[in-house]
């Protein structure tokens, strides 16, 4: 079986970590036999002109042992569903490329409508190949849809014989754009051979929070702050945040503004190993996000043995139970304070091993990927 990943983000030159899960789901998929080929629409905006030190066009490359094709080229069309079409035909040389080259492709699987599911979409309707849509984004929580877009999406949807969402919340929201009854749910999975208990000594003796995300307005990281203030200026403990994004100068001065900046350390931008990393070091990983149509961080966790604050914002009332963690509301400063209160006196009473182990048998790669096989199956 020959299965063609269009991913609508995936990693760059700028951004090695971008995309990293539907690389790990190819990745298994490619471990458990399926041969497995990414067509990658790279879309540089305008407003790297420039900047960018590297050739337009196709580039095929081994990457990570998944033979990967590349378009890349700028959006000339920003803001234009007529961009669309320009994408269509850029998938479409892909996909002659890669069936000349490596044979003919039995299903194809976007992740994400926008962009690649689009695409997607246009090659299985003209070339009567079975397609697989995995819908990791909300369309009323987007920063980048415009009403033009909608149509073409929701076409998306409907041509697809398979429609997978990551969580039930995300289902539901689905079910308002397309007239497609075949949806499932399949979650994501973890990495276990990148995130796994790994007992590293901490310097100190303070309690670690840490917390990881791009930092944008939706990650709910001013609130985090806010709790933090409220709570800790004066108890042995600190706050870690990975990542980077517009909102990281902003919190700086949040914090700098709460007289806890000597308290809270912003690391940047992280590899998978290093969020590994910082996981096994930290006592308990908190994320209080606006919205989460799943929320892989929260998972990679508690393959760590960590346990987990989350808020209830749609993604991870599917992951916290009584044993990994608590759940408290969107941007309720005083109930986020007190879940780390609770944590910094009694995170030590989580039995990491049991958070593990569970982790492993909801979110493993042969759980996830033998699910995603039989969706393949079934359509072929």
């Amino acid at each position: 079986m020959h299965v063609l990943i269009v991913p609508s983000w995936y990693s760059s030159t700028r951004n090695k970590v971008h995309g990293s899960f539907f690389k790990e789901q190819a990745l298994a998929l490619q471990r458990a036999g399926v041969k497995v080929t990414i067509a990658y629409n790279e879309i540089w905006p305008l407003t790297l002109i420039g900047k960018i030190n590297e050739k337009k066009g196709i580039y095929i490359n081994d990457e990570d042992s998944l033979k990967t094709y590349r378009y890349k080229n700028y959006n000339f069309l920003p803001k234009s569903s007529l961009m669309f079409k320009v994408f269509n035909k850029r998938l479409e040389k892909l996909y002659k490329l890669i069936e000349k080259r490596e044979g003919k492709i039995d299903i194809i699987h976007a992740h994400s409508s926008l962009w690649g599911g689009i695409s997607a979409a246009y090659l299985s309707k003209k070339y009567n190949i079975p397609l697989v849509i995995t819908e990791h984004s909300s369309l009323k929580n987007s920063l980048y849809l415009r009403e033009s877009y909608i149509k073409h999406i929701e076409n998306s949807y409907n041509t697809a014989n398979v429609l997978i969402t990551v969580s039930n919340n995300l289902k539901k929201e689905l079910k308002d754009h397309t007239v497609n009854s075949n949806i499932k749910i399949i979650h994501n999975l973890v990495d276990l051979s990148t995130f796994y208990p790994n007992k590293i000594k901490k310097k100190e003796e303070t309690f670690r929070f840490f917390s990881c995300a791009f930092l944008e307005e939706g990650k709910g990281m001013d609130t985090l702050l806010k709790a933090f203030s409220a709570g800790f200026k004066d108890k042995n403990a600190q706050l870690v945040i990975g990542g980077d994004g517009s909102q990281r100068e902003n919190l700086i001065a949040l914090s700098r503004e709460f007289g806890i900046e000597n308290k809270v350390f912003f690391l940047g931008a992280l590899s998978r190993e290093q969020v590994s990393e910082e996981m096994n070091k930290c006592d308990t990983f908190i994320l209080a996000s606006r919205y989460e149509t799943f929320g892989v961080v929260y998972i990679e966790a508690l393959a760590c043995g960590k346990p987990i604050i989350a808020t209830r914002n749609g993604g991870a009332e599917e992951i916290v139970e009584e044993y990994n963690g608590l759940l408290v509301d969107i941007d309720e400063i005083n109930e986020l304070k007190n879940a780390m209160s609770y944590m910094f006196l009694g995170a030590s009473g989580y039995d990491p091993n049991y958070i593990r182990r569970k982790c492993i048998e909801n979110f493993s790669e042969e759980n996830i990927i033998n699910q995603v096989i039989k969706v393949y199956r079934e359509i072929v």
